[in-house]
């Protein structure tokens, strides 16, 4: 794929071999003190916590920020809701058009917010192989009493697993789809609302037909959710806990 969005890429470097409740729980601190962020120097901060993270995985800083293509229709939208949407002083005025200064402000930092939000969920998944994600989150909620609600710590773990794994399924898929499209001269920008219209109902149904195909697989590998071994072992290493520290030192700084 051209856009690589929550997809593994093949490497070996020390965040390659972490254990993958590590990189998970490293993730969650990262993203609650993202969210938390309401300044540009802690912004800022971030941002150079992001670059040197990429530089240890030895993937290109390039290619995770390109993975974010996809959502920036959504983070235009967010940046523009504040823009125009926020009280305060006009930076210009056209009729009912009055764009702020406070709108500016707070759109750049909220965009700026999810934008790591994905990259750093960018970089886990690029670094981590998804059935490694599965068995660290499985790990994660196996103290959970979830058997009373019905539920196994597998279960959640394995749907958590196929949703990061199917979205850039789902987007090549609509990506094909769009080729097709113009390969039979129906381009969406002289028609967007046809154009979404024939490429939703091709989407639906080569989505249904994805999830039929899985669920037969896993019948036929006798899948029933409940505890079983895994090929590959988790086991935590002094790099892990040296992480674990310094994320726990970091989040604890974050609230003195």
């Amino acid at each position: 794929m051209d856009e690589l969005f929550l997809s593994y890429i093949h490497g070996d470097s020390i965040l390659y071999r972490l254990d993958p409740r590590t990189k998970l729980v490293t993730l969650m601190v990262i993203s609650i003190l993202v969210l938390q962020t309401f300044t540009f120097p802690c912004l800022g901060v971030f941002i150079i916590f992001f670059i040197l993270l990429a530089h240890l995985s030895g993937v290109s800083t390039g290619i995770l920020i390109r993975s974010i293509k996809p959502m920036l229709i959504f983070f235009t939208f967010i940046f523009l809701m504040h823009l125009f949407l926020t009280k305060g002083t006009p930076i210009f005025q056209i009729g009912l058009v009055h764009p702020t200064f406070e709108g500016l402000t707070t759109g750049t930092i909220i965009t700026a917010r999810f934008v790591l939000l994905i990259l750093f969920a960018s970089l886990l998944t690029a670094t981590t192989r998804p059935t490694m994600i599965t068995n660290g989150i499985e790990r994660l909620l196996r103290p959970l009493p979830l058997k009373r609600f019905g539920l196994s710590s597998f279960d959640i773990a394995t749907m958590m697993s196929l949703s990061i794994r199917f979205v850039p399924v789902l987007l090549n898929t609509a990506r094909q789809i769009r080729y097709a499209q113009i390969s039979r001269c129906l381009d969406i920008r002289h028609n967007m609302f046809r154009g979404v219209s024939t490429t939703i109902t091709p989407m639906i149904r080569e989505s249904l037909q994805t999830a039929d195909e899985l669920a037969i697989a896993m019948e036929s590998r006798c899948y029933q959710g409940n505890f079983r071994t895994s090929l590959f072992e988790l086991k935590m290493r002094s790099a892990d806990w040296v992480v674990l520290c310094g994320i726990s030192g970091l989040a604890v700084l974050s609230y003195i």
